[in-house]
């Protein structure tokens, strides 16, 4: 049977694939062809392609499942990192929920994604119950083969960007954050290992809670974060900011300077998933300023200020800068 494949110098995407349209499109893009294939057999070969290989579910993805989108670039990764209970997965079904709702994120038009099913499973949790109330999505598996990574395709300045929110669970990013090469910390690992950028969760309740050991809880997760940055941004997130008032104001102080130390110039945004009007703060405006601040730091990268290396040497020659720019 004929290989189906793109005419396109320089493309190489494989049958359902195109560097210009994705999925069930690729037909409409001016240079896919099919080789030397009859009609009948082209027809067969979509009915097997769809019974035995569909590209992909709609549900969230695992690392493995990425080549669906490195063919038209490389996807951008956003780990989500945090505490057990800390929001983060709340905080994906949450952003859902309002883009879903018609909410924009500035300068960021959606444009696809291939993990819809594992969006609307998460933000299904969040509506009213018969019952009058809402629950949180369930809590995210600590095995550490579990990886749910969540997508969306966002045009910004005239180019697609493949964006990834990897979730995993606060327990294993506490194990991770005990033990670096823990082996039950293998999805915080590969998160860590990969990630473009971070969210970093604070969770407001358990301050209430907790206290001082919160706090310890935190600055630990936070110090194992910043061990091998290397230049990556970080935006603070302060969950369940509804409840804000109620923490003590010293632990507040001393979170809020060692993660200043920690992570300086970073931006701090609190956020609810309890709106008390359809323009909250909180819930409304900083769920989706938070999406929108990590997105701008990695279209917009600041540049890493490195002091130049001293040479140890009696070499002149070695020690010779230049005499450009010299009066």
């Amino acid at each position: 049977m004929a290989k189906e494949r793109c005419t396109k110098e320089g493309c190489y995407a494989p049958k359902d694939f195109c560097l210009e349209l994705a999925g069930p499109l690729h037909e409409q893009c001016q240079f896919f062809a099919v080789s030397g294939a009859t009609e009948s057999s082209a027809k067969t070969s979509k009915k097997l392609a769809a019974a035995t290989s569909i590209p992909w579910t709609g549900e969230w993805l695992r690392p493995e499942q990425l080549e669906i989108l490195t063919h038209r670039g490389t996807p951008r990764i956003i780990g989500l990192v945090g505490s057990s209970g800390a929001g983060k997965t709340t905080y994906l079904a949450m952003l859902y929920s309002l883009l879903f709702n018609g909410r924009r994120i500035e300068n960021w038009d959606f444009a696809g994604s291939y993990t819809l099913n594992g969006w609307e499973l998460q933000a299904k949790t969040l509506q009213v119950q018969d019952d009058g109330t809402v629950r949180n999505p369930d809590a995210t598996p600590s095995e550490k083969d579990f990886y749910s990574l969540y997508h969306l395709a966002l045009r910004h300045d005239g180019f697609l960007h493949d964006i990834l929110f990897a979730d995993s669970s606060g327990e294993v990013f506490s194990k991770w954050a005990n033990n670096v090469n823990d082996p039950a910390a293998e999805n915080a690992r590969w998160i860590y290992d990969n990630a473009h950028a971070f969210l970093f969760f604070v969770d407001c309740e358990a301050i209430i809670g907790q206290r001082g050991r919160a706090r310890r809880d935190i600055v630990q997760v936070a110090e194992q974060v910043k061990s091998s940055l290397r230049g990556r941004p970080v935006v603070i997130v302060w969950s369940k900011a509804d409840l804000a008032k109620i923490m003590r104001e010293n632990i507040v102080d001393a979170i809020k300077r060692n993660l200043s130390e920690i992570f300086p110039g970073a931006i701090s945004l609190e956020i609810s998933n309890y709106s008390k009007s359809d323009s909250d703060q909180l819930c409304h405006i900083n769920n989706i300023c938070v999406a929108e601040t990590v997105l701008n730091l990695l279209a917009n990268p600041q540049p890493l200020r490195i002091a130049p290396a001293s040479i140890q040497a009696d070499d002149f020659f070695l020690l010779y800068r230049g005499s450009y720019g010299s009066k």
